[in-house]
């Protein structure tokens, strides 16, 4: 989208906001209504129409949130056509380059403006997000290297998401990015590996089924949400492929192995989780099966370290640090599904990282 298509959009959204407010109580009323109902059916991906209403329902849950959307209402994305960034971790370390934030950032950006339509019914938070989305699939069209396949499982699904809640409002047209799904990101899913990437593969694919209204894909990425739960958590509720993290590319092992293990434990059960969610949304919930009492054994025993770090197998060795201890926003919604008093303790304390998909304002 040109700048000045965009800032023309911006006005005319802003105009209509304004009309909107004109409008009588009772037909404010009935238009939120409508609003809210678009979410039947398939956009059933991540929240559903009484989820819209709770949130509309509480606007100080949500004030810092539309705060946020306000001044980045008219922040521009960042598409590249091709989509190539360099390998993350090094012999030294990590290595972030901007078309890797920008991917990261803008799906943060989009998610957050389609939150935001969704919580006030505000139809420029909505425009915005669908120029987010919009540039992004219009513009890649290939992605050339290993960690931008790695980096589309990881970020993608934000905006899969951030679509489901902004899907047909204003007429959006959104063929380029139905497209994209299927042409160049699921191609690119990291489902059938074993560690945190087939997790991060699982919820991509669940979020592009279901916002697809792709059942069988849906159910294939549950089928193997279930197996990954059977063959990655161990009996303590620990995931053994994760623990052993370093801070560099020799991943397992090193001056520093174990560091980041805390921290990819969140990481692994974030997705999921977030996975685990789109399967309820689509009916086909997996909480009360046996692989759902394993993740809830790993939803434990995360929350006994983040609350007791010093407990962690790696905690001595590294000299009491770790890093990513309190990246635990996702406990949000797994103390809903498995309560526990470690996990309650966690959330009390507030300050929890990885919160890009809005946990703390959605499920707390």
């Amino acid at each position: 989208m040109r700048a000045s298509h965009a800032k023309n959009t911006v006005v005319a959204n802003r105009q209509a906001h304004y009309r909107a407010r004109r409008l009588s109580a009772a037909a404010l009323a009935l238009w939120m209504l409508l609003s809210a109902n678009a979410y039947a059916g398939p956009q059933n991906v991540w929240l559903n129409a009484s989820d819209i209403d709770a949130l509309r329902s509480q606007p100080i849950k949500t004030k810092s949130l539309i705060r946020r959307c306000d001044i980045e209402i008219d922040k521009a994305a960042s598409p590249v056509p091709v989509f190539s960034p360099p390998p993350h971790y090094t012999s030294n370390g990590v290595t972030v380059t901007s078309v890797s934030a920008n991917f990261a950032s803008d799906g943060s950006l989009a998610y957050r403006a389609a939150l935001c339509f969704a919580a006030s019914g505000d139809m420029r938070y909505a425009a915005h997000a669908q120029h987010v989305i919009s540039a992004w699939a219009d513009q890649l069209t290939a992605v050339s290297s290993e960690q931008g396949a790695s980096e589309m499982n990881f970020d993608l699904p934000q905006y899969v998401l951030a679509a489901s809640l902004v899907r047909g409002v204003n007429g959006w047209n959104d063929q380029s990015f139905r497209r994209f799904l299927t042409a160049v990101a699921l191609p690119l899913s990291h489902a059938g590996r074993k560690n945190n990437h087939a997790n991060w593969g699982v919820f991509l694919n669940a979020a592009i089924g279901a916002y697809l209204g792709d059942r069988a894909l849906v159910s294939a990425a549950r089928e193997r949400w279930l197996t990954l739960m059977d063959t990655q958590i161990a009996a303590d509720g620990s995931l053994p492929l994760e623990i052993c993290r370093s801070d560099t590319n020799d991943y397992c092992a090193g001056d520093h192995k174990g560091i980041n293990g805390l921290s990819y434990t969140h990481y692994t059960l974030l997705p999921t989780t977030a996975a685990a969610r789109i399967f309820d949304m689509q009916g086909q919930s997996v909480w009360q099966t046996w692989e759902g009492k394993k993740l809830a054994a790993a939803y434990r025993r995360a929350a006994i370290w983040a609350l007791h770090p010093e407990l962690f197998p790696y905690y001595d060795a590294n000299r009491g640090h770790l890093n990513g201890v309190r990246n635990a926003a996702y406990f949000s919604l797994l103390q809903h599904e498995f309560p526990n008093d470690e996990g309650r303790t966690v959330i009390a304390g507030g300050k929890l990282g990885m919160n890009a998909l809005e946990w703390t304002v959605l499920f707390d």
